[in-house]
């Protein structure tokens, strides 16, 4: 069976990084709440460029003021968690980084994560390290660490469901993907309160999903009643602010509501990266989930829109192949996600059935059983993508 061991760090982030990535020795690496580039792809897994992942944490945890000590105490500013499959279990490296992304999301949220995978054991089995900032971008507090025994048995449960060897514990109730993400907000509702700035992230979320550059973002935002203002200047950082159209005194900064909504990363996120859909039954979408305060739907659209922009399907068909090759390739978790995304473009009517190229030349090269080649639509007109979504209505 897979372990978990747990390490605190009571310094700043910039030693564990130096130690996780120096010589080489990193595998691949992936990100939560942080603002890192995507260089490419390799396959469905994103391949990151440079990113100086410990200054972000220790920004934001210095901001909060969480980087003191407490009661005496030097403050636990980090935890470093080594998930290790089992020696037995023969794992790749893909079907690890999913397994530690999920198990990360489940557990951390709403704080910056990053994770580095290696491969220097004796076995050369591949492990992953996952770093975990002390401070919730939700509500600025310290981070309350997990039950190790949850944290164990969660990373067994995903390792089952992924039929590798796992120890086999009472069953445990698997939460959603949309309440693993929102404890903070489920907390708050319990409270009976209502998280306007989980309202304001969904909305962000989904204008992100959609948007091909930073003014069809501010656009999206503003159907979605909110609206974005630039912020007072702190340092050399440019930011926005954030604010809910019907109540402007709920406002909040973009790096504070997570730095992957800081003006900077939205802006490199965005251009050229707007998903093959029809962008007016998109925007319908989201208006009416805005209308019924619907943040689940909101969360539903942006899950969406990023599996078809990061898979560049064109059609229902393209999702139920790709679906059906990833459940073939026992990549369980990925073809879950891919047939979530053609449920809802089928249900908002954002995909056709089949892609225009595909009627036309229904014999060339398997057509929309497999994922588009991304070299040959990264570059393309986004208006002549949105010109033939419409065509193809």
């Amino acid at each position: 069976m897979g372990i978990v061991k747990a390490i605190s760090g009571h310094t700043g982030a910039r030693g564990v990084m130096r130690y996780l990535e120096r010589d080489g020795r990193a595998l691949a690496r992936d990100f939560l709440n942080i603002g890192a580039p995507i260089e490419g792809w390799e396959g469905d897994l994103p391949r990151y460029g440079a990113c100086d992942w410990a200054a972000e944490m220790d920004s934001v945890r210095e901001a909060a003021g969480n980087g003191r000590a407490w009661r005496g105490r030097a403050a636990r500013t980090w935890k470093h968690y080594v998930l290790s499959p089992d020696p037995g279990s023969r794992i790749d490296l893909a079907t690890l980084r999913g397994l530690a992304v999920e198990w990360a999301s489940e557990h951390f949220p709403d704080h910056q994560v990053a994770i580095v995978y290696h491969d220097d054991n004796g076995g050369r089995i591949p492990h992953a390290h996952v770093v975990v900032n002390n401070t919730s971008l939700e509500t600025g507090r310290r981070l309350q660490v997990p039950d190790p025994l949850e944290l164990n048995r969660s990373f067994q449960r995903l390792e089952a469901e992924r039929g590798l060897p796992h120890l086999s514990n009472e069953p445990l109730a698997r939460p959603t993907a949309r309440a693993r993400r929102r404890r903070g907000e489920r907390a708050a509702e319990a409270r009976g309160e209502r998280s306007w700035v989980a309202d304001i992230r969904a909305r962000a979320d989904a204008a992100r999903a959609l948007a091909a550059s930073p003014a069809e973002y501010r656009s999206l935002l503003a159907a979605m009643g909110v609206e974005l203002a630039d912020a007072a200047r702190r340092g050399p950082r440019r930011d926005w602010v954030y604010s809910l159209a019907d109540s402007p005194s709920r406002r909040i900064r973009g790096e504070r509501l997570g730095l992957d909504y800081g003006r900077a990363s939205v802006c490199a996120a965005v251009i050229g990266g707007a998903p093959p859909i029809d962008r007016g039954a998109a925007i319908h979408a989201a208006r009416e989930a805005v209308a019924v305060d619907g943040r689940a739907e909101l969360d539903r659209l942006a899950d969406a829109a990023s599996t078809i922009w990061r898979r560049r399907a064109r059609s229902l068909a393209a999702l139920d192949g790709m679906a059906a090759a990833a459940e073939r390739a026992g990549r369980y978790g990925e073809a879950e996600a891919l047939r979530r995304a053609r449920e809802f473009a089928a249900e908002k009517g954002l995909l056709p059935q089949r892609s225009e190229r595909s009627r036309r030349s229904p014999a060339r090269g398997g057509g929309e059983a497999g994922a588009p080649r991304r070299q040959t639509t990264r570059g393309r007109d986004p208006e002549r993508n949105r010109d033939e979504g419409r065509r193809q209505r």
